[in-house]
C-alpha cells in the first residue's frame, strides 16, 4: 500500500511540469491555407496564430487567422457607412427622389406661362392678280412669296386652383419618396450592425473552440501519463482521444461558420468575399476567458462584459411615442394621406371651368391684299364650362376617395405596427441583458467545477469522467455567454430601429 502511494506521489511529481504548459493544435483541415488572390498571407490559417479570448483584446483578426496589418480596421461606424455606401436598393431609392423632383418641376411648370415661335415662308408658282372691272388696272393680290413671324404667349389662369393642387401633391410625392430613403437607410444600418455582430460573434467562438481544444489535448496527455505511469485507466486515455476528435470537429465547424459570416460581412460592405478581416469589437466587451481552458489551473479569469445601468433605463411608453412620430413608415404614409385627399381635388378638374388668357404677335415681311399689315398683335381670352363627361369624373372622384380611405388605414396600421414592434425590441432588450448576467454566472461556475474536477483527478481522487463533463460544460458556458453579449448588442440595434433612430447620409 505505502508502495502505491509513493509511486503515485512520484507520478504526479513527474506530471507537474507539464500543467500550465499548452501543447501545439493538430492541424486541422482548413479551406483557408491556400492564399486567395495572390495577396501574401492573406487565407492563411493555424490555430496558433489566432491569440486566445482576450478580454483587453479589441481588434479582432479574420475569421482565417489574417494578419491584422492586411486589412484597414472595421468598427461599428465603419461598417454602417460602407454598407450605406454600397447598397444597390438605397441607390435606387435616391434615384427615384431625383426623378420626383424633375416630375415636381414639371407639375410647376404648367402654371407659368408658354412662351412660343413660329415662322413660315412660302413661294406660289405665280402671283394672284385681280382686275375689278375689264378697264380698271390690275392690282397684285397675293405676291408670289410670302413669309410670317409669329410670337405667341399663353397663361393658364388656375381659377378653380387646379394646378396649385397638382403642385402640392408632386411635392408630398417627393416627401414621401423621402421616408422611402430613409427606410432602406435604417434597414440598411441594422444589418451592418447585425452584420458585423454576427462576424465578431463567430470570430469569438473560433477562439473559444481552439482554447477548448488546447485544453482536451492537455488533458489527453495527462490521462496518458498516468496511464502509462501505471496509476490511469487506458479508459481515461481513450475517452481523451476521443474529446481530442470531437474538439477538432467542433472547432471546424466554428471555422466553417466564421468564413460564412467573414462573406456576408464581405458582401455587404462591397469587398471581395475572400478578402481579410481586421474588426475592431465593441468598445467595452470583454469576455471572462478560462486559463482552465488552455490547461492552467488556479486563476481567476478577467471580469466579463456586464450591461451598463444606463442603457437598461429605457421608458416603453416613451420609446413607442418616439416611434409612431419617428419612424419613416408612419411618416411616409401620413404623407400618403395627404397625396390622397388632393388626389380627390384633381380628380374634380373634369366638372371645372378652364380659363386660358393668350397673345400672339405677327410680323408679315412681304404685305399683300390678304396682309395688307406689316405687323399684327392679338389678345384672346378662352373659357371652357364642361357639361357632361358621361359620368367619368364623378367615377373618379369615387375612386380618389377611396384612395383616402385606404391611405388612412394604412396609417393606423403602421403606427399599430411601430408601437408592436417597439414592445418587442424592448422586452427582447431586457431579456438579452438577463441572459448575460446568467450567462456570466453560470461560465464562474463552470470554470470552478472545471478547476476542481482537474485537480482532483490530478489528485487521483476524481474520476475523469468527471473532468470531462465539467470541460464540456465550461465551453457551453464560454460559447452562452458570446452568445449572450452579441444577441444583447443585436437586440439594441433592433430596439434603435423599431424607434426610428436617424441616419445620418
Amino acid at each position: 500500500m505505502r508502495r502505491t502511494i509513493l509511486g503515485a506521489v512520484a507520478a504526479i511529481i513527474l506530471i507537474t511540469p507539464v500543467l500550465g504548459q499548452v501543447p501545439t493544435a493538430p492541424t486541422v483541415p482548413n479551406p483557408d491555407t491556400t492564399p486567395q488572390g495572390g495577396a501574401p498571407g492573406a487565407g492563411t490559417s493555424n490555430p496558433s496564430r489566432t491569440p486566445a479570448l482576450d478580454p483587453n483584446a479589441q481588434a479582432l483578426p479574420g475569421a482565417n487567422g489574417d494578419s491584422a496589418n492586411l486589412a484597414p480596421d472595421f468598427d461599428v461606424e465603419r461598417t454602417i457607412a460602407a454598407s450605406l455606401q454600397s447598397s444597390t436598393a438605397l441607390a435606387n431609392a435616391r434615384r427615384i427622389l431625383q426623378a420626383d423632383l424633375a416630375r415636381e418641376g414639371i407639375v410647376r411648370a404648367e402654371g407659368r406661362p408658354n412662351i412660343t415661335a413660329s415662322g413660315s415662308a412660302t413661294r406660289y408658282d405665280a402671283a394672284t392678280i385681280i382686275r375689278t372691272t375689264p378697264e380698271a388696272p390690275p392690282f397684285v393680290a397675293l405676291q408670289d412669296h410670302s413669309e410670317q413671324l409669329t410670337i405667341g404667349v399663353s397663361q393658364r389662369i388656375d381659377l378653380t386652383g387646379q394646378v396649385r393642387a397638382a403642385t402640392t401633391q408632386a411635392r408630398l410625392q417627393t416627401l414621401a419618396d423621402q421616408f422611402t430613403v430613409d427606410r432602406f437607410a435604417q434597414e440598411r444600418v441594422l444589418l451592418a450592425r447585425t452584420t458585423f455582430y454576427n462576424y465578431l460573434r463567430a470570430t469569438r467562438q473560433v477562439q473559444v473552440n481552439e482554447a477548448a481544444l488546447r485544453a482536451v489535448q492537455s488533458q489527453r496527455d495527462i490521462a496518458k501519463k498516468l496511464y502509462e505511469g501505471g496509476i490511469g485507466q487506458k479508459i481515461d486515455f481513450l475517452r481523451a482521444e476521443t474529446n481530442v476528435a470531437a474538439a477538432e470537429q467542433d472547432l471546424t465547424r466554428a471555422r466553417n461558420d466564421a468564413e460564412i459570416s467573414r462573406a456576408a460581412f464581405n458582401n455587404l460592405v462591397g469587398r471581395p468575399l475572400t478578402a481579410p478581416i481586421n474588426a475592431k469589437d465593441v468598445e467595452g466587451v470583454a469576455f471572462g476567458e478560462s486559463n482552465a481552458l488552455s490547461g492552467t489551473v488556479g486563476s481567476n479569469p478577467p471580469t466579463p462584459y456586464t450591461v451598463p445601468a444606463a442603457e437598461l433605463r429605457i421608458d416603453p411608453d416613451s420609446a413607442i411615442e418616439t416611434a409612431q412620430i419617428r419612424r419613416p413608415e408612419v411618416l411616409q404614409n401620413a404623407v400618403l394621406v395627404r397625396v390622397a385627399e388632393t388626389g380627390v381635388k384633381l380628380a374634380r378638374a373634369g366638372q371645372e371651368p378652364g380659363f386660358t388668357l393668350s397673345a400672339a404677335g405677327n410680323y408679315f415681311p412681304t404685305t399683300s391684299f390678304q396682309t395688307p399689315r406689316e405687323r399684327t398683335a392679338g389678345i384672346t381670352a378662352s373659357l371652357i364650362i364642361p357639361l357632361y363627361d358621361g359620368g367619368a369624373t364623378r367615377e373618379r372622384v369615387t375612386e380618389a376617395r377611396t384612395r383616402v380611405e385606404t391611405a388612412k388605414a394604412n396609417l393606423e396600421s403602421s403606427k399599430t405596427d411601430a408601437a408592436l414592434f417597439t414592445r418587442q425590441a424592448y422586452l427582447n432588450v431586457q431579456t438579452a441583458a438577463r441572459q448575460i448576467d446568467a450567462a456570466n454566472a453560470a461560465l464562474a461556475q463552470a470554470l470552478a467545477a472545471r478547476q476542481l474536477a482537474q485537480i482532483r483527478y490530478e489528485g487521483q481522487v476524481g474520476l475523469f469522467l468527471e473532468v470531462t463533463d465539467a470541460q464540456a460544460a465550461l465551453v457551453r458556458a464560454q460559447n452562452a455567454q458570446v452568445n449572450a453579449v452579441y444577441d444583447y448588442l443585436i437586440a439594441r440595434a433592433r430596439f434603435a430601429n423599431a424607434t426610428g433612430e436617424p441616419v445620418q447620409l
